[in-house]
């Protein structure tokens, strides 16, 4: 398998698909809910009884629910929203790229559809939750103008779609460590392994969120695997995959510098002893003639992730071009760019070789 990609492709790729996606479904379900109470009359603006006393409408032990108030029903449905995701404790951080490689793997194993995509898609706004299945009531209008809505998750519908879709990662998660189990290389091994951890991951969120949300629901829902264990193993086998490294025209070991650092993240050691992938490249930077009241140099940056028999499995291009005041500054420019295009894009490039090989491409 041979990955080609460029700038504009993983400008692309990252341009925010999992923020997207994640608000779209919070904001596509609005239900009437339960009636709401007869309205109040006297000096509270005639505000309806979900308002003043939301426990009385929306008892706690079947939803939970929070009241949020803006200058437009949106506005106020945003902070209801973002109330009632405080009531989470995210003790599991997922962070944009491993969301985007889960809805990537289960899409194309086929055996999830549309809406358990949406509804796994966990993200953190402005250090609030996004949450699933979240549902507004009527919206009331006070004596100020300012707009007040209800946000609520109905607790046992809900947690009843968050098991069904925990058990269906776990089951997912179980194939694919099986799949490891039989494989014939170290680096197949690795990618069914990694792709068990990114669903695992995701399912931690759910299982967290269902747990408060019908508690009783959490302690009853399984899951046929071990996630420390898992992630243990992930761990283990990628400190076996050592990389060897080797940069042509890399000035200062800049561009290399950060490769070997963005390696170590993925837990690979960068070592010539006895590699299991090869990363060779060439950095060349050039001047040009731009603009005349500054300098510019044109950079180019070739990379190539080999296996162990030497063919090419990760082929990375990309170039641009810098300008400053002086030629050192349009360079030092030059190199910031492909340090982020090694850190951003070809550490993306590498991920996808490895989701291909279980996705099948």
């Amino acid at each position: 398998m041979n990955t080609k990609i460029g700038t504009t492709t993983m400008v692309r790729f990252l341009a925010g698909a999992a923020f997207l996606l994640g608000l779209g479904v919070l904001l596509a379900g609005c239900s009437s809910g339960p009636s709401p109470a007869a309205r109040t009359g006297g000096g509270r603006s005639d505000l309806p009884e979900w308002y003043l006393d939301p426990g009385s409408v929306y008892p706690d032990n079947t939803y939970l629910a929070s009241v949020g108030t803006g200058d437009t029903r949106r506005a106020a449905e945003q902070q209801a929203m973002a109330g009632l995701s405080q009531t989470f404790e995210a003790n599991i951080q997922v962070d944009m790229r491993t969301q985007e490689r889960y809805r990537d793997i289960v899409t194309a194993q086929g055996t999830f559809s549309e809406a358990d995509v949406q509804l796994a898609q966990t993200t953190n706004v402005q250090s609030a939750q996004t949450l699933l299945n979240i549902q507004f009531g009527e919206a009331a209008v006070d004596e100020n103008g300012r707009v007040h809505a209800i946000a609520y998750i109905e607790r046992l519908p809900t947690g009843r779609v968050y098991q069904e879709l925990i058990q269906k990662n776990g089951r997912q998660v179980e194939s694919f460590l099986r799949e490891a189990d039989n494989s014939n290389d170290v680096i197949r091994e690795y990618a069914f392994v990694s792709a068990a951890g990114i669903i695992a991951t995701n399912n931690e969120v759910l299982r967290n969120q269902l747990m408060i949300i019908a508690p009783a629901l959490g302690q009853m829902v399984s899951v046929p695997y071990n996630y420390d264990a898992l992630l243990q193993r992930r761990t283990d086998i990628a400190s076996g995959m050592r990389v060897a490294v080797s940069l042509t025209g890399d000035d200062g070991d800049r561009v290399g510098g950060v490769l070997r650092q963005a390696l170590n993240q993925e837990r690979f050691p960068v070592s010539t002893d006895n590699p299991v992938l090869t990363v060779t490249g060439r950095v060349q930077i050039e001047p040009i003639d731009l603009n005349p009241d500054f300098e510019s140099v044109r950079w180019v940056l070739n990379l190539n992730m080999a296996g162990p028999n030497g063919s090419s499995l990760v082929s990375f291009d990309d170039q641009g071009r810098s300008s400053a005041v002086t030629t050192e500054s349009a360079i030092a420019f030059a190199y910031r760019d492909m340090q982020e295009a090694v850190e951003r894009n070809f550490v993306g490039a590498m991920r996808r070789y490895f989701d291909g090989l279980v996705l099948g491409n």
